[in-house]
């Protein structure tokens, strides 16, 4: 005798409450019972989420075996990860699958629930979903989404920050910041503020952000360090012998880190550093109700962090100055890659297909086959090359009549305002590099043919007059039969 699967899980009481809106339709509500057929089936929707202690998280992937684990007493369910992933046994950003919440740590004891919101209220963001208070006296303060979100490589960096930026204006920890934390697990005392009316989208943080945080070319975080070996400047062999109390503990061993992989040192040489620094240096205790030791395993997790992450370049010279309380600053310089030649891209954009497309019906003055046959002969991709027909259909310039059935084709023809031949020496043949391209004046072009004179409007991106069988173009102005006569 076999009984239905309720479709729908009864929630007990608010932290249930909390994981269903957390994490949503992205998770089934029981196992699967029965064997699937497709052995080697794939779920590309599923997430895992991992529960327990720091040391040894276990995965979890249905709303049932959440909740069996939170509610037995026996199971170490301190942290929780509030974004999925979609492998179990690895829990990096890599293998992210959905975001979910952001979750900041405002790990300052003292304060009260009246001091977050003012905070809030001061930055401009919207109200929190849930505020979870820690034992050390702080709050996770987090902000559930609508609508989960597919953590891609992009969108992560995104996420991230955008998060920067609520942690700064929340005076939130900031080496908390990242889609890949854990944070602790809410209990029925713990969950001091819950609004499951009160969930945000993440469209309405990047609104907030670009408002309120607009992007600052000048001052972008792309540099490299212009000062060869931090490690030996004062400041940091101060900071690295010093006697390191609670509080600043995982600050210094992340700004250590950062400065040994900013001075070229390998991995194995900075492990070996942090775990001297933490064996003599760094304090073993913490005075915190609830709060763990910094162990060596921590320590060197910042240290592979650090390392890993391509985004952290070198430490932050404020942070130096007040760790260390001496003057300290260094050089640095900004790069910016420019774009690549087209034969050593992979792919062309858009405008170069288009400028492809018209050379080509230039030299052709009508261009006829099915439309694979013309992309191949152009070199590009079927879907762009369609892409970049609607384009010119759209601009006017090309008209395209298409022949279906047996023997069926399409013939594309010019119909733009310009010649064929003036519209494939505008974005072919003509040599633009002027000395000043935004001068109204207008200049001659380069030598384009052996007798002919090209007058080009940068300005307007109009071809003014060719003039014919005018052997020496540098006799402008000067020849009495040219264009100065």
């Amino acid at each position: 005798m076999s009984f239905p699967v309720p479709d729908k899980l009864v929630l007990l009481n608010q932290v249930e409450q909390f994981f269903d809106l957390l994490y949503g339709t992205n998770m089934k509500l029981y196992p699967s019972r029965v064997k699937s057929r497709r052995t080697n089936q794939y779920n590309q929707d599923r997430q895992w989420v991992f529960v327990g202690p720091r040391e040894k998280m276990q995965s979890i992937a249905t709303y049932s075996s959440l909740f069996g684990m939170i509610a037995d007493p026996d199971k170490d369910t301190t942290y929780y990860t509030p974004n999925g992933y979609y492998r179990n046994d690895q829990r990096l950003t890599e293998t992210l699958r959905y975001l979910n919440a952001f979750v900041l740590d405002i790990d300052t004891p003292g304060e009260s629930l009246q001091d977050i919101f003012d905070r809030v209220q001061e930055s401009g963001l919207p109200l929190p979903t849930a505020i979870i208070k820690t034992p050390s006296g702080g709050y996770h303060v987090t902000y559930i989404f609508k609508e989960s979100l597919r953590a891609t490589a992009k969108r992560v960096r995104l996420y991230t920050g955008i998060m920067t930026h609520m942690s700064e204006d929340l005076r939130a920890d900031a080496a908390a910041v990242g889609a890949n934390r854990i944070f602790r697990t809410p209990t029925e005392e713990t969950l001091v503020y819950f609004k499951p009316n009160q969930t945000v989208s993440f469209d309405e943080l990047k609104d907030w952000r670009d408002l309120n945080h607009p992007y600052d070319l000048v001052n972008a975080s792309n540099y490299r360090i212009r000062q060869g070996d931090l490690m030996n400047t004062p400041a940091l062999k101060y900071l690295l012998h010093k006697n390191c109390e609670e509080g600043s503990r995982e600050r210094t061993c992340l700004t250590l880190s950062l400065a040994m992989k900013a001075s070229k040192w390998s991995i194995e040489k900075a492990t070996a550093a942090m775990t001297q620094w933490h064996q003599y240096y760094c304090s073993k205790t913490t005075k915190r109700t609830g709060k763990r030791p910094f162990s060596l395993r921590e320590a060197l997790y910042k240290v592979k962090y650090a390392y890993r992450s391509a985004n952290l370049n070198a430490p932050s010279a404020q942070i130096i100055r007040e760790l260390t309380g001496m003057d300290f600053h260094y050089s640095a310089f900004r790069f910016f890659e420019t774009a690549k030649p087209r034969h050593e891209r992979d792919r062309s954009h858009f405008s170069e297909w288009k400028t492809d497309t018209l050379t080509l019906l230039y030299k052709e003055k009508e261009i006829s086959g099915t439309q694979q046959e013309i992309a191949n002969q152009i070199g590009c991709p079927l879907s762009s090359f369609k892409c970049v027909l609607e384009l010119l259909v759209s601009e006017g310039i090309i008209e395209m009549e298409t022949r279906r059935g047996r023997g069926g084709k399409t013939i594309i023809r010019y119909i733009g305002g310009h010649s064929i031949e003036t519209e494939a020496v505008i974005h072919d043949e003509v040599d633009t590099s002027v000395e000043n391209k935004d001068s109204e004046d207008l200049k001659p072009a380069t030598k384009i043919d052996k007798h002919t004179l090209y007058i080009y409007d940068f300005v307007k991106k109009e071809l003014i007059k060719k003039f014919e069988y005018l052997k020496n173009p540098s006799e402008f102005g000067n020849d009495r039969d040219g264009p100065g006569s």
